[in-house]
Order: C-alpha cells, then sequence, then structure tokens
C-alpha cells in the first residue's frame, strides 16, 4: 500500500498528535509562495469562445468573383472586394462588397455568426437601391489548416436575388471569395541589409535565446545542470548569486534590471545601424467597418506595419486559443495594454518602484503580452505549413535559420521582426518616465551613470545591481576549450548550443517519451495576467 507524507500527517493531527508550530509556519509559507505564482495565471473573458474565432477567421479582404452571370446580378458582376468584420464579442457579420475607393456607397454586408452551423455561413447582400441578394457559402473546403493565422481561405457557394427559391431556375449564380493573406509586417517595414544580415545570424538568434532561456529556466533546472552552465561562464549573474527572471524572488533579486539594460544595450547597437524609432503609444485597435471602410481596408491591409496579425487556435489547448483571442482583442487593447501603459506614465506609481521591480513586472506582464499580441503564426521556412505553437525550444535544424522565420513567439526569431525594435523602444522610452518621476519624488536619489557607453543608472536606494548581466563576462571557458566571447569577443557558437542542451535536455527527452506533445510558444508559456488596477 503506498502511503504518502500529507497522509502520515493527516493521520498524526487524527489521533491528536502534537506538530511543532515550525511545520506549519512552513506550510503558510509555501502557500504564500504558491499562490504569488499562481497570482500571474490569466482571467481572460471570452464569453462564446467558438463564435469569437470564427469571427477572426471571417474578418479579412475578399477577392470576390461570381461564377456565370445572371442580367439580375449584374451589381455583383465583375472583380469586387468583400470586407468582411466581426466586432468584438459580436453575434453577427458587418461588411461591405464593392471597389476601390471604398467610400464609394457599395453594398452592404449582413450575416449571422453561428458556429454550430459550419462549414456554411450565411450572408445578406443589400445595394443601395434597395435590392437584396442572399448567400449560402461553405467555409474553406480547399485551405484547412493553411488558412489558420490569415493564411488564404475561400468562401464559395450560390447567391441568389432575394425571393428566389435555391436551386430553381431563376437569377442566381455560384460565385467564390478568396481571402487575401495578412501582409507581414517585413514586407512593410524592411531593414537595411547589413542589420538584416546581423539579426539573422546565428550568434545573433542562439545568444537572444540563451540570454532569455537561462533566466527564464535558472529556478528551474536542477544543480547539476547549473554547474553545466556556470562552467560555460552562462550562469546568470555572478557564481553563487544568480538572478533567475520568474521565480519566487523575481521581482526582488534585480533580474528586471538586466532584463531593461539588456535590451537598452540591444536598441543602441541596431540604431547605430538603422534608425528604428519607438512607438509614441501602443498603436490603437482595428477599426470597424462602421467607422470607414477605407481605414478599416488600409488596417486589414498592414500599410504601416504596425497592424495587429490575426488570430489563430491550437486544436485541442481552447486555454491557449481563448488567451491568444483575448490578447489580440480590442477589449484585450482596452481593458489590460491601455492601462498597463497608464500605469506606466504615472508618476506616483513609478516613483514606489525600484528599477528592478520596474523591470521584471514590465517583463512578466506587458512584455509577453506585446510579443503575443503582435505575433503572426509561426510556419515551417521550408513548406509554409502552420506551427501554432512555432519551433521547439531544442530544434536547430537549418531552416529556422532562414530569413523568414521571424515568429515574435520565441527570443531565436523575435528580434528578427521589425515591430519588436517598436516595442522594445517603447518600453525603454519608460525608463525615462521612471527616473523623472524619482527626480520628482526624490531628488538625487537616482543618479546617472553610463555603462559600456550606454547611459544607465548608479546603484542606491532604488538600484540595485551594479554590472546587469548580458552574458558571458570572461573569455576562456566555452566548449572543448575554446573561448566563449565573454567580455570584448564574439560568442562562441558551439559554447551557446552547449548551453542550451543543457538547460532544455529534459524538455527533450520528455518530448521523445510523451509522443512529443508540442509545447506552446515561448513568451506564451507563462501566460501572464493583465495589469492589476493598483500596479503592474
Amino acid at each position: 500500500m503506498k502511503v504518502s507524507r500529507r497522509k502520515i500527517l493527516a493521520g498524526l493531527v487524527a489521533a491528536g498528535v502534537a506538530l511543532p508550530a515550525g511545520y506549519y509556519a512552513r506550510q503558510e509559507w509555501e502557500r504564500a509562495q504558491e499562490a504569488e505564482l499562481s497570482s500571474d495565471e490569466p482571467a481572460v473573458p471570452v464569453d462564446d469562445l467558438p463564435n469569437a474565432l470564427l469571427g477572426e477567421r471571417l474578418v479579412g479582404i475578399w477577392d470576390w468573383r461570381l461564377v456565370g452571370d445572371h442580367p439580375a446580378l449584374a451589381e455583383l458582376a465583375g472583380p469586387q472586394q468583400l470586407l468582411l468584420d466581426v466586432g468584438q464579442g459580436a453575434r453577427a457579420v458587418r461588411g461591405y462588397l464593392g471597389t476601390a475607393p471604398y467610400g464609394n456607397p457599395g453594398l452592404q454586408v449582413y450575416g449571422p455568426l453561428a458556429a454550430d452551423r459550419l462549414p456554411t455561413v450565411r450572408l445578406k447582400i443589400i445595394a443601395g437601391s434597395g435590392e437584396a441578394y442572399d448567400c449560402d457559402a461553405v467555409l474553406d473546403e480547399i485551405w484547412g489548416d493553411w488558412s489558420e493565422g490569415g493564411g488564404s481561405a475561400t468562401l464559395s457557394g450560390q447567391v441568389r436575388l432575394a425571393g428566389t427559391q435555391a436551386g430553381r431556375s431563376g437569377a442566381q449564380a455560384g460565385f467564390v471569395a478568396v481571402r487575401r493573406p495578412f501582409v507581414l509586417a517585413r514586407e512593410r517595414l524592411p531593414f537595411v541589409a547589413a542589420l538584416h544580415e546581423d539579426l539573422i545570424s546565428p550568434q545573433r538568434r542562439y545568444y537572444h535565446q540563451l540570454w532569455h532561456a537561462s533566466r527564464d529556466r535558472w529556478h528551474r533546472i536542477d544543480e547539476s545542470r547549473r554547474q553545466m552552465v556556470r562552467a560555460l561562464g552562462w550562469q546568470v549573474g555572478p557564481l553563487g548569486k544568480e538572478r533567475n527572471a520568474r521565480g519566487h524572488d523575481r521581482h526582488r533579486n534585480g533580474s528586471g534590471e538586466d532584463f531593461l539594460f539588456m535590451h537598452r544595450h540591444m536598441l543602441h547597437g541596431v540604431r547605430d545601424v538603422q534608425d528604428l524609432r519607438s512607438w509614441t503609444s501602443l498603436p490603437a485597435a482595428r477599426p470597424s467597418i462602421g467607422q470607414g471602410t477605407q481605414a478599416f481596408f488600409d488596417y486589414l491591409d498592414n500599410r504601416d506595419g504596425y497592424s495587429v496579425p490575426p488570430n489563430w487556435q491550437a486544436a485541442g489547448d481552447d486555454a491557449f486559443s481563448q488567451w491568444l483571442y483575448y490578447v489580440k482583442s480590442s477589449q484585450g487593447l482596452h481593458a489590460n495594454f491601455q492601462l498597463w501603459e497608464a500605469q506606466l506614465h504615472d508618476p506616483q506609481y513609478l516613483s514606489t518602484l525600484c528599477l528592478g521591480e520596474l523591470g521584471s513586472r514590465i517583463e512578466l506582464g506587458i512584455h509577453d503580452w506585446l510579443h503575443m499580441r503582435w505575433a503572426s503564426l509561426g510556419r515551417d521556412p521550408n513548406s509554409d505549413y502552420p506551427m501554432p505553437y512555432g519551433r521547439r525550444n531544442y530544434d536547430f535544424s537549418e531552416r529556422w535559420f532562414r530569413a523568414e522565420n521571424d515568429f515574435l513567439g520565441d527570443p531565436f526569431s523575435s528580434h528578427v521582426n521589425p515591430v519588436f525594435w517598436a516595442f522594445h523602444g517603447w518600453i525603454d522610452d519608460r525608463l525615462n518616465d521612471w527616473y523623472l518621476a524619482h527626480q520628482q519624488a526624490h531628488p538625487e536619489e537616482v543618479k546617472p551613470r553610463m555603462i559600456d557607453g550606454v547611459p544607465w543608472f548608479a546603484p542606491g536606494r532604488w538600484v540595485r545591481v551594479a554590472e546587469p548581466w548580458l552574458g558571458p563576462t570572461r573569455d576562456g571557458c566555452g566548449a572543448w576549450g575554446l573561448g566563449n566571447g565573454g567580455g570584448t569577443g564574439k560568442l562562441d557558437i558551439e559554447t551557446m548550443k552547449l548551453a542550451l542542451q543543457a538547460i532544455f535536455s529534459p524538455e527533450e527527452d520528455a518530448d521523445r517519451l510523451a509522443d512529443r506533445v508540442p509545447q506552446r510558444p515561448w513568451y506564451a508559456r507563462h501566460l501572464a495576467p493583465g495589469p492589476r488596477r493598483d500596479g503592474l
């Protein structure tokens, strides 16, 4: 018979055996620690997930054409664009059928949102003259998984003059509408050649993944693997005083200062090559078609490169699908991102935070959400096949080094996406707000200083770390006797690969044993909640 420690203790209590007060204190401490971590579980209200996800599949620019014709359907003939919109929490489809410029009257489109009737979709098209047409369509007989995340999709079926019986002779014809693929940010916001070559390099990719992985997993890996990582020079901070990013002491150990400084250091480096501007504020939500057809079209066409990419679903993972839908929604922007934004501009609140806590709360909150709100669906760089969870952390196959791999959900590729630099620039600009807040509340208690040519802050009451962690700080401890590039040299790729293997080897072994169970994208694994009203 198997008897657990918990059952033994319960039996002792039932028998009236007195247990030391320290045991109960320890229990209370462990409960408090677990509660602190579990407070980062998300609460993302989505009333009707199936209809919400269907709505996201329908939203888009669809190229419309009739198959066959009829004089009574002349308004529907010729190449046109079918623009479909589904609002946050909506239960119906609204749309427009016409050609550019989209300020013209065009034809108005209406339809119920009914996920339980898929693949059937019904639409009503009404002309300004009052003439009406009924559409019975089938969604995605052709594309299947390829339509996820803004890929091509198809609506096809029959359209007929209102009042005409389906299948009878009369004013009706077939139609096909093909959704245009989402235009990716890299097509609107190209890098100069020299910077792009650096960003897609193996060294840059390995470095960014390893820097995040070491900090994020340090409190999870066992001591033997920590020793391996230390031997390679990739422990997260001074030996024996490492600063993990997601453990119980994450807001107090200075890891947030590492986060803020490393990304400022990266920004200074890339801006020496190309002028990559920060967002001055978080981009607005997608306008509804009722706010202007042309504005709606321009957003879907990603004219400025900062439109939120379409949502996607992960089969069998409703929690992830719901969280991602909410993070990308207008409700998520208004209820969470804009509250974070207001807090990060509030001098009264900022003046209460040490630099490390500010950085940690940003990293585990709005930072991870920004990565996933502006992430496009990950795709295999060779086949373009949709991969809802993206690359596995330990998969370093050649295809993942291709320039097309700029998935924002993975540190191995996120810095290759131009949106990364816009929102990390916006985060970095909040440091000036923090500094000014302390100058106002605590004059001269935060003092500027330079580190490696980068403006920073001297240790003191509000700044804990004298040397923020960028990676190895010394040469001579890399793999196979090679230098690891610490200090001024280039980081050794083989050393970084070995360190990543030490960190991720249990995950790889577990996948082999568990029939290769997929893992969520890196920035979506922790599913941090939105901001609290009383602070980040």
